[in-house]
């Protein structure tokens, strides 16, 4: 069956053009000639787009915009568990034992290697999946014209050659699109080509607008040529993918995975000394070289907390899928949780994030200019606006309210205007342009726009637009007054105004062109319900707030008075023209927020408080405008909605509007570095204990824990602390910084308090023997085995109960732990109980006693912690409880939220970024090198600016 359509390029609309909807192709009457739907001369209808079969056929032919990436087969997920320093050291250990024929120590190593590359496959399992459906909710949309011009938004991989586009500033090109119609667009090609400056399209470089650039400014509509792996950047990046993957680490994991071979390089030193003492000194090498061999490498297992790195990582990739699924914020980085959760200032535009962005046109207060009603300004900013942009919240406020006028809508039916096209807005130029048509041929050129620019676009500057002019009036001092007083008493009761103005012709075909002013159009965009309660939230985790906006700076003031921050905002040329760089910094600390500003007013705050103060900031964004600003800042956010340009900027992408999300971002980051810490803490001082205590009891007394309980012991550590991952914590009201130095001081704290008791008590039993039993320490290699199950256990127990002290940030009874983890310690203790009475022979009464020692060791630890986190500057502060956001005291005065500023500027002092931090170094890891790369050569380090997860990495994605 054969049916009339979109025609071959250059090919009139006649009667021998065909589309045989069997094969996908057009063809002409008596030839062989056929052309694919979307392929090499297809011209699709610019206005209608295509149709659902012909997107059906194309989708057929050319496949979805995705470049494939290899998956990561589960068996080599599994065998990666098994690469890695700390592997590599346990599966050393299996060989000597293997080797020195201990069969029963071999299959018990072999078992801990086997159970922990289970349950790190199950987990990295789950948490692959969590970062997979997060990649999925990442992916961008466009507006495309289907099925007779009906303009609806689309994923980007679902884009068929063929498609008709339209593409505003911020969209991130998602396929080798061809120039239609619409303005000159000024193109970001960097990511193709590495040149800093934009390039024009259509110009010297061709119509066809490649994969992987950005519309830095222009509004235009294009047909798709190429899509996936058939664009420019596709083939490229396909042939990546297939050679290399990679991971970005943050530098805390670093941190703490340096600190953790550090402790394992000092053990391992350890354990070459007790080899030798006790082959030496008492003479083990010449009664059983085995045992000697067993004993010491029993030590360097205890020492190696194989499963650290799992619990990490696990750690925050289902912290990750947590703020996804709850918050409604979706991290683009995982290392990016380390700043959010070490957040101080955050920087937020106004419009959309503080306020709802649904502009309300006010009708009763439209301001028209001489010769016009306020009908007319209504009219002309409709016919000035572009329906197709659903999501600008002015042109839909603009439309909508001209819907309801009835009198403008009889006048655009009586004139019969058209608009032929519109240069569309873009930051700089800060207004849009519209040529109509009427039915009698008559031209008008409409500009709608900021008030300044509209009157007079030499207004601070000649800008880029390709139109420049004055309004008639422009030059009247007493119109001009009358304008600002209006405009002044607009902003003061919190409108924003866009201003109207026409011009009688074609004003490209007019050199200096006089346009007549028509009016000022007032519209409120009210704060959102929840941003006072919001403000106040984040003020309480003792994050700043700063509200840094474009609108004018009475209209900045009114919104900061009605959600409750300060009204201590400067317009943003006060931050341009200061006088010295000392004066800019102090004015960018101080104020409250900042109007009237420019893109890089914006970046510039963010720089100042990052590298000047050492803040970690955060900063809000939308526009492409604001993505430099984005990028700046240690935490970028994408409001919702935002453009792909600001999006492919954020560390975090909103999905939810408002500011809401991040607070709930915030603390739940802060809760899950509160987890890493407290296993950090746990696991490290682990080691130092069973290391210190093993072998100075070897330097001592030369007796020696039987191998096997050794190893069970580090097993047993290993599989009760997993459900650390699902632990409840708490939210600081204190932002975290990621300080490994403090981390390491309380593993040292804890692993040589616990082995001073631990030593204490062993030598104190030894000298008074009053326990039941053969308890005979000074017997030295010839100690008995109940002496060996009495050490064995009481280590069991303390390395068991250290966790609920180091987890808690205050008492240990100030913080309640999850009922999996209790239920794991238990059991862990329970079954530790159980070998000790039953396969060791250690009496019962000996196994309460030392129920009893670790009962009160670890009270005392747990009470000398508090001081000890005092005398490092380590004190937790105030929690956060629950999610719940705060109820507002109402009419708080300046003088109150002057006196809150001060305290909350206190903490921000002491939450200062040591220098050599504060310029987001990452780690990049390449997850294709072989095992023996892995192990001798290491990790790569590249300290970069900024870093983000590049959607290429994900499963399907668009090109």
């Amino acid at each position: 069956m054969a049916t009339r359509k979109n025609r071959p390029m250059g090919v009139p609309e006649a009667s021998d053009v065909f589309v045989d909807e069997e094969e996908g192709t057009v063809k002409k009457e008596d030839s062989v000639e056929k052309i694919v739907v979307g392929g090499p001369g297809w011209e699709s209808d610019p206005t209608n787009g295509l149709t659902l079969e012909e997107v059906k056929t194309s989708l057929a032919v050319h496949g979805p915009n995705e470049i494939p990436v290899e998956i990561t087969p589960l068996y080599v997920l599994f065998l990666r568990q098994y690469m890695g320093f700390m592997p590599f050291l346990i599966e050393l250990a299996a060989i000597i034992s293997l080797a020195v024929q201990d069969y029963v120590d071999f299959a018990i190593v072999a078992a801990m290697l086997l159970i922990n590359g289970l349950l790190g496959f199950r987990e990295e399992y789950h948490a692959k999946k969590s970062l997979d459906e997060l990649a999925n909710k990442i992916e961008s949309e466009v507006t495309v014209l289907r099925d007779g011009g009906k303009a609806m938004q689309l994923k980007t991989t679902e884009l068929v050659p063929g498609d008709v586009v339209f593409l505003v500033g911020g969209n991130i090109v998602s396929a080798d699109i061809k120039w239609l119609r619409g303005d000159e667009m000024s193109l970001d090609t960097a990511a193709l080509t590495g040149e800093p400056i934009p390039r024009k399209y259509p110009g010297e470089h061709g119509d066809v607008m490649l994969s992987g650039t950005t519309v830095r400014a222009g509004e235009c509509y294009g047909q798709v040529i190429a899509t996936g792996t058939n664009t420019e950047i596709g083939q490229a990046q396909a042939d990546v993918m297939k050679d290399k993957s990679v991971k970005v680490e943050s530098v805390f994991y670093r941190k703490i995975m340096m600190v953790v071979q550090a402790v394992i390089l000092v053990s391992l030193f350890l354990v070459i000394a007790v080899l030798l003492v006790d082959g030496l000194y008492y003479g083990g090498f010449k009664t059983s070289s085995q045992e000697t061999i067993l004993n010491a490498l029993s030590i360097m297992i205890a020492a190696i907390p194989v499963a650290l790195p799992l619990v990490l990582q696990v750690n925050m990739a289902l912290g990750a899928a947590y703020l996804a699924k709850h918050h409604n914020a979706i991290v683009t980085s995982i290392p990016a949780l380390q700043d959010i959760a070490s957040m101080s200032i955050l920087c937020s535009d106004k419009t959309g994030t503080l306020t709802t962005a649904k502009m309300s046109i006010m009708p009763d207060s439209i301001y028209p200019g001489v010769g016009f009603d306020s009908t007319d300004v209504l009219l002309f900013a409709s016919l000035c606006s572009n329906p197709d942009k659903k999501d600008d919240p002015i042109d839909r406020a603009v439309l909508q309210a001209f819907e309801k006028d009835q009198e403008g809508k009889k006048r655009l039916e009586s004139m019969g205007y058209e608009q032929e096209s519109i240069i569309g807005f873009n930051p700089e130029v800060k207004r849009t342009v519209g040529f109509i048509k009427a039915k009698d041929g008559t031209k008008l050129t409409i500009a709608k726009g900021l008030p300044a620019k509209v009157l007079d676009t030499s207004a601070g500057g000649v800008d880029s637009h390709e139109i420049q002019w004055k309004c008639a009036n422009a030059d009247d001092k007493k119109f001009t007054k009358e304008l600002d007083d209006m405009g002044l008493k607009l902003s003061k009761d919190g409108y924003k105004t866009i201003a109207i103005a026409v011009f009688d012709g074609d004003a490209r075909e007019v050199e200096n062109p006089i346009f007549r002013f028509v009016g000022l159009l007032p519209m409120i965009d009210p704060p959102r319900e929840d941003t006072a309660q919001t403000i106040s939230s984040l003020h309480r985790a003792n994050i700043s707030v700063k509200m840094i906006t474009g609108d004018h700076t009475n209209v900045a003031i009114e919104t900061a008075r009605l959600i409750g921050l300060g009204t201590n905002i400067y317009p943003g040329e006060d931050i341009r023209n200061t006088i010295s760089e000392q004066q800019k910094n102090e004015m960018i600390w101080l104020a409250d927020g900042f109007a009237s500003v420019l893109p890089s007013d914006k970046r510039e705050c963010v720089m100042i408080l990052r590298n000047v103060f050492g803040i970690v900031t955060g900063m809000t964004g939308d526009g492409v405008n604001d993505a430099p600003a984005l990028s700046a800042a240690q935490v970028g956010i994408a409001v919702e909605g935002a453009t792909d340009a600001a999006k492919n900027a954020a560390d975090l992408i909103l999905t939810e509007p408002g500011l809401s999300p991040i607070y709930g971002a915030v603390l739940e980051s802060r809760r899950i570095f509160a987890r890493i810490k407290a296993y950090v803490v746990y696991r490290v001082s682990a080691s130092i204990m069973l290391v210190l205590t093993l072998s100075l009891l070897m330097f001592i007394s030369g007796c020696a824990v039987d191998p096997l309980l050794v190893i069970i012991l580090a097993l047993l550590n290993d599989i009760s602390m997993i459900p650390v991952a699902y632990d409840y914590a708490e939210a600081t009201a204190k932002p975290q910084l990621p300080l490994a130095s403090k981390l390491v001081l309380m593993s040292i704290f804890f692993g040589v308090v616990h082995t001073g008791i631990a030593l204490l008590v062993f030598y104190v039993i030894d000298d008074n023997d009053r326990l039941d039993g053969n308890f005979d320490l000074s017997k030295g290699p010839e100690c008995s085995t109940e002496t060996k199950a009495f050490v064995w256990f009481y280590l069991v127990l303390a390395t068991e109960f250290m966790i609920f002290s180091a987890r808690a940030q205050s008492f240990f009874w100030k913080s309640k732990p999850s009922i999996f983890l209790v239920a794991s310690v238990l059991a862990t203790a329970l079954i530790g109980s159980l070998v000790a009475g039953l396969a060791q022979d250690l009496p019962g009464s000996n196994v309460g006693w030392i129920w009893l020692f670790n009962i009160c060791a670890f009270i005392a630890v747990d009470l000398l912690k508090v001081w000890f986190k005092g005398v490092i500057n380590d004190s937790p502060g105030d929690v956060i409880e629950g999610d719940g956001l705060m109820t507002v005291e109402k009419d708080a005065s300046e003088a109150k939220k002057h006196m809150e500023k001060k305290k909350r500027y206190v903490v921000h002092e002491e939450c200062v970024v040591p220098l050599e931090h504060r310029y987001h170094p990452v780690s990049v890891v390449d997850e294709k090198k072989g095992f023996f790369g892995k192990v001798f050569e290491g990790v790569t380090s590249h300290h970069i600016s900024h870093h983000r997860f590049n959607k290429k990495h994900f499963k399907a994605h668009p090109s």
